[in-house]
């Protein structure tokens, strides 16, 4: 008979989906990469362009989250999916109320409420909540029902509220809807100066070597992001 981690996990339908984001170039500009690289012709400007962007996700991917805002939906058949935790048990869960583990989504070990854990942090807000009901038809969860927990260091959430039943939902694979926007924010200046030397030092390397000859990021600039960068498990 199959685990029932394996179970639990093949159950679980969440996807999530790109709606709206930014250009790298929104971060660092092309301008401002060539006088970095002391770049005074624009024969390169397409090809540092490029680097450009290739860095900055090279630099998200390790630092586990998004700098400039990003707006995601997430999808999921059921209210105890879980995309990602914050914790080491992201599957296994101890209900506080009944004092029963089980596999599902994630609740707090401290106030016993359930939380859905959301990807690329810092989150900034919840654009929506919505839901199928049982007759199929979309309907959005009054933001009363449940908190919305931003953090810098770790993965933001939503807690629902002491007391609320999350609605049942139709069996679809987008039966819940969740919209959030996260990274720091809008502009360059939102963005911290480290993050954007951090991704000037890849740019640099990119253009020095033009073969796959580094294996990981340069020391230095890993060095800049780990302050930034969100484990995950």
């Amino acid at each position: 008979m199959p685990h029932p981690f394996y179970l639990a996990t093949i159950k679980k339908m969440v996807r999530i989906n790109l709606d709206t984001g930014v250009t790298a170039t929104d971060l660092i500009s092309t301008a401002t990469a060539k006088e970095f690289l002391r770049v005074t012709h624009s024969n390169d400007d397409t090809l540092i362009s490029s680097m450009i962007a290739g860095a900055m996700e090279v630099a998200q991917n390790f630092a586990n989250r998004k700098f400039l805002d990003h707006i995601y939906t997430l999808t999921m058949e059921t209210w105890d999916d879980v995309y990602v935790s914050n914790s080491y048990g992201g599957y296994l869960y101890r209900d506080v109320a009944t004092n029963l583990s089980s596999y599902g989504g994630y609740y707090s070990k401290w106030t016993g409420l359930q939380q859905i854990v959301l990807p690329f942090p810092p989150l900034r807000t919840i654009e929506h909540i919505k839901y199928y009901d049982t007759d199929n038809a979309q309907q959005t969860w009054a933001d009363s029902n449940y908190s919305v927990m931003t953090f810098e260091n770790q993965k933001g959430f939503v807690e629902i509220k002491k007391g609320v039943d999350t609605p049942s939902v139709y069996s679809r694979a987008n039966a819940i809807e969740i919209k959030f926007k996260c990274g720091y924010g809008s502009s360059s200046s939102d963005v911290p100066d480290a993050i954007k030397q951090a991704i000037l030092l890849i740019v640099g390397k990119m253009y020095e070597l033009r073969e796959d000859s580094v294996s990981r990021l340069p020391k230095a600039s890993e060095y800049i992001l780990e302050p930034y960068r969100i484990k995950t498990y």
